[in-house]
């Protein structure tokens, strides 16, 4: 268990204890476009369907992120519980693909492959043929979809909270670490001051933006907190830990209008001259936090208050 200590974040020197949740985002083909939400039950993975599915290299079998192709920036991906598929679709593409929301082993989904993601293994389930020919025609080369393997649980090892107060051992889909990802409106307004282009939550992926209650909330906040609560009209009271800063890659950089990456390095090349904030890692641009919760089957709703309970230090002394 890692327990090193840092200072606490610039501007975080006083405290709003009362947030509420703003925007709601799950990602259900990772790094492909969120889709919104307005409540979500709260699975041991993180939000319902959170990047249950990847993309990989059908050759190499690696996966593949904004990255290496922008222009999965573009394909949309919509929820319809009713009829319980899973749909997607792009400019360029005459035609959508209808993937089912709760994939049977054996029925609609093939062959097990390892993916792996950062310092984890993690095991998916192709989802045929009709899938791969959709994606490969998009992006231009032989790509295939996952879908996690039920059956394999994928655990994470690294910035874990006392397993004595969180009941749920942190566990992911095909997120990079941990189940949940949070960033709040008045750290994102503070960057929006100091780059050359507007920025939105879509260009740094959370599943939950939290909003003060407060106009005197200080940016970066978050990077204080260790334990948060949410209240609850139907069910008591429950937690989320609050694990560790999340290191930024060059996804921001992507237009996400065009499905281009810039060529002028922004947002990251102003990010590194104010957001390179972590004592582990000094050189990481870093915003938002990773998170995991104390117990799962619970809903999450927009308007639910967020009460900070435990303030602490955190520093990136291991690879995340």
């Amino acid at each position: 268990m890692l327990t090193a200590a840092c200072d606490p974040a610039p501007f975080a020197t006083s405290s709003n204890d009362k947030w509420t949740v703003s925007a709601l985002y799950t990602y259900p083909i990772k790094s492909c476009q969120p889709t919104s939400l307005s409540s979500s039950l709260v699975s041991e993975t993180g939000l319902l369907y959170d990047r249950l599915w990847i993309l990989t290299d059908a050759k190499s079998g690696r996966f593949v992120t904004q990255r290496q192709v922008p222009q999965l920036a573009l394909i949309k991906v919509s929820i319809d519980t009713k009829s319980s598929t899973l749909e997607l679709s792009a400019p360029s593409m005459p035609t959508t693909l209808q993937l089912p929301l709760h994939p049977q082993p054996g029925v609609d989904l093939g062959e097990q492959y390892k993916v792996r993601i950062w310092y984890d293994d993690v095991y998916g389930r192709c989802c045929g043929e009709a899938a791969q020919a959709w994606l490969t025609t998009f992006v231009g080369k032989p790509i295939r979809l996952l879908y996690k393997d039920s059956a394999e649980t994928r655990l994470v090892s690294r910035y874990l909270p006392d397993d004595e107060t969180c009941h749920l051992p942190p566990q992911s889909g095909f997120a990079d670490v941990f189940p949940f990802h949070i960033i709040t409106d008045t750290s994102l307004d503070h960057v929006n001051q100091h780059v050359p282009l507007p920025l939105t939550h879509h260009h740094f992926r959370p599943n939950i933006v939290l909003s003060a209650t407060n106009s005197d909330a200080p940016p970066y906040d978050e990077e204080t907190w260790k334990r948060i609560e949410f209240d609850s009209s139907e069910d008591k009271t429950w937690s989320m830990f609050v694990t560790s800063r999340t290191p930024r890659c060059t996804m921001p950089n992507v237009d996400l209008s065009t499905g281009t990456m810039r060529s002028d390095g922004e947002p990251i090349k102003s990010l590194r001259k104010f957001r390179c904030t972590d004592p582990g890692k000094p050189t990481y641009v870093c915003f938002g936090m990773q998170a995991t919760p104390q117990h799962a089957g619970q809903v999450i709703r927009l308007g639910q208050v967020v009460t900070v309970r435990e303030r602490g230090f955190h520093s990136l002394t291991q690879p995340l």
